[in-house]
This record gives structure tokens, C-alpha cells and sequence, in this order.
């Protein structure tokens, strides 16, 4: 009877090897797949960062003088879209709604400065405080785009994103010859 003690001990053990061993992966799985979600939210946060920028610097572009005061605008601008996209390719382009009116901005702004540093007109500085309130709305439909708690693309809230979005591409467009 001694002997079969450690024979009995040796199947346990590989038993509760065979079952420890895939509870040991599974878990590793599951927690792989949560830090991807937060890699992904964790870049939204830095795309919302970059669009409350654009927002307060389209603010700052109303009070400009000349175009060269336009510089930091079209960086953050290049930045916010340069983000939004890389937070596109993170999450699925079929879930989040992609900003066509940040590469519009970039072409507005570049057709502002294309002449070089010159004044700004009157007219145009109306146009960036229109875009100015169009980029509000949009940072703030933005800003509801994902909660902490779910770490998903909320569905209303990314329809009324791509609905302003591309009100505001268009107007965007119609400045542009």
C-alpha cells in the first residue's frame, strides 16, 4: 500500500497540471485583450487632447494678426488629425466615424498662408470663428465618443460626430476654390 502513494500523488499532480496549465493561459489571454482596450482608449484620450487644442487655438487664430500667427494652429491641426487617424486604424474604422473636415482645415489654413506672411482679412477671421464654433460642437460630440468604464465607440454619439463632421467638411469646402 505504500507504493501506490506516490504513484496516486504523481496522478494528482499531473492532474491538476492539466487543468492549472489552460486556466494559467486563459487568464493570460483575457488579460492581453484588456490591456489592447486600453491601448485603444488610451489613445483616444490623447486624440480628444489634440481636438481640445484645435478647438482653443481656432479660438486663439479669431485675434490673429497675420498668417505666420497661424503656425502653432496648422501643427495642432496636422497633430489632431495625424492622431484621430492612427485612433481609427486602433479601433476599427467601422465603429468610429473618420473626421474629414481635419484635412479640409489643414487645406484652408495652407491656402491662407500660401501667399506668405501677410495680414489676415476680416472675412477670414469670421470664417475661423465659424470653424471655431463648428470644432466646439465637434470636440464636445467628441469628448462622449467613449466611457472609461466600457471602453467602446458609443454608437449615437459617433452618428452625431460623422453628421457635424461632415456639415463642417462641407462648409469647408465651399471656401475653398
Amino acid at each position: 500500500m505504500g507504493k501506490l502513494r506516490p504513484a496516486r500523488v504523481a496522478s494528482g499532480m499531473i492532474i491538476v497540471f492539466l487543468v492549472v496549465w489552460p486556466l494559467f493561459h486563459i487568464s493570460g489571454m483575457l488579460k492581453q485583450s484588456r490591456s489592447d482596450q486600453d491601448a485603444g482608449y488610451l489613445l483616444y484620450q490623447v486624440s480628444l487632447f489634440q481636438m481640445e487644442m484645435l478647438a482653443n487655438l481656432l479660438g486663439e487664430a479669431e485675434n490673429a494678426d497675420h498668417t505666420g500667427q497661424l503656425n502653432a494652429l496648422m501643427q495642432t491641426a496636422y497633430s489632431a488629425n495625424y492622431t484621430h487617424e492612427r485612433l481609427l486604424l486602433a479601433v476599427d474604422r467601422d465603429r468610429m466615424a473618420p473626421l474629414d473636415s481635419l484635412p479640409q482645415l489643414l487645406q484652408y489654413i495652407m491656402r491662407l498662408q500660401l501667399g506668405g506672411e501677410r495680414v489676415i482679412k476680416p472675412e477670414e477671421l469670421e470664417t475661423l470663428g465659424e470653424l471655431k464654433q463648428g470644432y466646439d460642437e465637434i470636440y464636445d460630440l467628441y469628448s462622449k465618443l467613449m466611457r472609461e468604464n466600457s471602453r467602446r465607440i458609443i454608437a449615437s454619439a459617433n452618428e452625431q460626430l460623422k453628421k457635424k463632421d461632415g456639415e463642417l467638411a462641407e462648409r469647408i469646402r465651399e471656401l475653398l476654390p
